[in-house]
């Protein structure tokens, strides 16, 4: 490949075991001319309570410190192999992130740090098979949640699985995506494998699901408004689901709550705040307060914001 990215950082994905990402690092450097490079880690705080798990906060503590330099340490790790293979060590940066999912975490990342390029493993070196698709559920979540601007490289064992393609179009995000096979780098149809990750928790994966459903739809529904005479018009107003139902202003940092419905996070923070137990848009007695990103939705507002820089969204 031989590509040289002198505008744009490129950033590598890693996991905290250097024998899962190394292999993705190494074809990185092989394949491109890095000027510079920036290691994407995302940090699983340690979660025990000295209630639930008997010990004394000292002793959670001392286990969490543990943790975190254990972290470190891989990733000055990875720095090692950066400079060994002629990289500068002042051109390797280290993006942390603390999250509860890793998927989630990248997509943050990416949405901080304005990344437009990215390089991550598609699955665990030991399930590569020739033909394969993504089967990492953390790579298919940042495959499908991160915005369009950013191309991304997904690999398994050293070789190329899947690029997306960066672009500011509207519509699927797996509509840029093209596949390889392992041995000729050729478009291949490869059947994807059953997952083998853990799945998030089940409070999340409920109101998760609704919401991706939903961001379908608004998906769908956009390119058959915007059509005129057979020629795709871009819409001046923008979509229903766009807007908060507390605020009715386009979301920035919009976030799902127990009721599965979506809100700009100040708004459905203050109404927590303000002692309301219940639903804004349905008035039902909430299960809790949490609240859970809506990446896809945010990707899908930004894109079409790029495309309307003047729109009023007062």
């Amino acid at each position: 490949m031989g590509e040289t990215l002198y505008n744009d950082t490129i950033y590598v994905a890693v996991n905290q075991d250097v024998r899962e990402s190394k292999s993705t690092l190494l074809w990185t450097l092989r394949n491109f001319h890095v000027k510079k490079l920036c290691l994407l880690h995302v940090h699983i705080p340690f979660s025990l309570t000295a209630s639930s798990s008997g010990l004394e906060e000292s002793e959670i503590d001392a286990i969490q410190e543990s943790i975190v330099k254990t972290a470190y340490d891989s990733l000055h790790k990875y720095r090692d192999i950066c400079t060994n293979k002629g990289v500068k060590e002042e051109d390797v940066d280290i993006s942390w992130f603390s999250g509860y999912g890793v998927g989630e975490g990248i997509v943050e990342l990416i949405y901080q740090n304005n990344i437009t390029k990215l390089v991550m493993g598609a699955a665990a070196d030991p399930h590569y098979s020739r033909g394969m698709s993504i089967t990492s559920r953390k790579a298919e979540y940042v495959s499908q949640h991160a915005p369009h601007s950013c191309k991304m490289w997904f690999i398994c064992k050293g070789k190329l699985i899947k690029t997306k393609e960066g672009s500011f179009d509207l519509g699927y995000p797996s509509d840029s995506f093209s596949e390889f096979s392992a041995s000729d780098q050729k478009p291949s149809r490869g059947r994807r494998r059953e997952e083998h990750e853990t799945k998030p928790p089940k409070e999340h994966s409920g109101t998760v699901l609704e919401t991706e459903e939903a961001s379908k739809r608004v998906r769908k529904e956009e390119p058959e408004k915007n059509k005129s005479n057979g020629n795709k018009v871009d819409s001046d107003k923008p979509h229903p689901d766009f807007k908060c139902p507390i605020s009715l202003e386009i979301m920035r940092d919009p976030h799902i709550a127990a009721d599965g419905h979506t809100y700009e996070a100040k708004e459905i923070g203050a109404w927590f705040r303000g002692g309301h137990q219940t639903s804004p848009k349905t008035g039902a007695r909430l299960a809790n307060h949490n609240l859970t990103p809506n990446y896809t939705l945010r990707s899908i507002i930004n894109d079409w914001l790029l495309h309307h820089p003047n729109h009023n969204t007062d």
